[in-house]
């Protein structure tokens, strides 16, 4: 019999996963303020670069913590401040030195929440499930791209900036108070154990799958921070139906070959996957038909489908449970990692060379990233 993975707890999991992750999926709206404010590209990408610093610093103490204090005490610390970041966004009048520290305690509480959703999911996933588990559990979080800009952009050319910081700010809240509900999954720890097959933490198979995510988080972050900016110069407006398909896709993937990767294997599907967002990423300037930008978004999507819960699991595979916490805290502080060190790069490259080149850069980041892929144990 197959180990149940679709409980109440993972419900409930699921739900707060996607309040948290609609808030956050507002947020890639958040260069039209700066822009409204007059900030170029380049400062656009500042501004990224300060939201995935914190979101790499807070990782620093995060996995620690949640090996050794449990998750729950986490969830509803960093819910809080979700909470207080994006009510005072209401405060930004000018961009400065206030408006930075504002985008940094959202990339502190961000960076908190992603991590602490994908370690608690690992927690209550099977174990001859997790591929499956982990990347059902991202739809609640995928589903949120597509949503939140759609409604970003109503919200933002229908009504105001405050009402679309109002909005973020309540589905922060409701997040949070779904966190009150969960269980906690881990009990403090004192003492910390090394894995006699795995060895100490980190391994070097861990270092290079953390180098692939790095790479591979740089590229979904250049999409998510410059699509829009780039839309907006190219006069073609909306990007929400890009998002809706590329969010679509993902989900789709998911729910029609979740069980996929634990039966092929998973870097099979990984390296096909990484190869394909890196097409799309390539080609995304180059399109002009709605129809085929649809696509594009669609090819994106799928790529993003699998890969991100395929790597996900790679990385709390390497460790024991003692240092799950960590693994994926570093995991996930990756695709931070590429907001912060990448955005302002490629903000630069898209404001003095242009968008074309800056995507191009992007994509071939993920082709190198599919190559240093490292083979699964059972997979070699």
């Amino acid at each position: 019999m197959r180990e149940p993975l679709y409980t109440r707890r993972f419900w409930l999991a699921c739900s707060v996963h996607f309040c948290g992750a609609m808030a956050m999926s507002l947020y890639i709206l958040f260069p039209l303020f700066i822009r409204a404010l007059g900030g170029s590209e380049f400062v656009i990408g500042v501004y990224a670069g300060a939201t995935g610093a914190a979101a790499v610093l807070a990782r620093v103490p995060l996995g620690r913590l949640l090996d050794t204090q449990g998750r729950r005490r986490v969830l509803i610390g960093a819910g809080w401040l979700h909470v207080a970041a994006w009510l005072s966004f209401l405060s930004i009048r000018t961009l400065g030195a206030h408006a930075i520290l504002l985008v940094i305690a959202y990339g502190l509480a961000s960076g908190t929440l992603f991590a602490t959703f994908f370690t608690y999911a690992s927690d209550i996933t099977p174990v001859t499930r997790r591929s499956e588990g982990i990347a059902m559990f991202g739809i609640w979080g995928m589903l949120p791209n597509g949503l939140g800009p759609v409604l970003g952009e109503f919200l933002i050319h229908h009504a105001s900036f405050p009402i679309y910081f109002g909005v973020g700010a309540a589905f922060a809240f409701a997040s949070l108070c779904l966190s009150s509900l969960l269980p906690e999954t881990a009990g403090p720890t004192r003492k910390e154990i090394p894995d006699p097959i795995r060895g100490e933490f980190p391994t070097r198979r861990f270092l290079v799958l953390l180098c692939t995510t790095f790479l591979f988080g740089a590229a979904v972050n250049s999409l998510f921070t410059f699509l829009a900016p780039y839309a907006y110069t190219r006069g073609s407006g909306s990007v929400g139906p890009f998002f809706l398909s590329y969010s679509l896709s993902a989900v789709a993937v998911r729910v029609l070959s979740g069980r996929l990767p634990d039966r092929l294997g998973l870097r099979r599907v990984l390296v096909p996957a990484l190869l394909a967002y890196a097409a799309g990423v390539i080609v995304v300037p180059h399109v002009t038909d709605g129809i085929v930008f649809l696509a594009v978004g669609a090819l994106c999507g799928a790529g993003h489908g699998y890969a991100f819960p395929i790597l996900n699991v790679l990385a709390f595979e390497q460790v024991s449970p003692a240092y799950r916490g960590r693994a994926v805290s570093w995991s996930t502080a990756m695709f931070d990692l590429g907001n912060t060190l990448a955005n302002p790069a490629l903000g630069a490259v898209a404001e003095w060379i242009g968008f074309a080149a800056m995507f191009t850069v992007s994509g071939c980041g993920v082709l190198i990233a599919a190559a240093m892929v490292p083979p699964r144990r059972d997979e070699s």
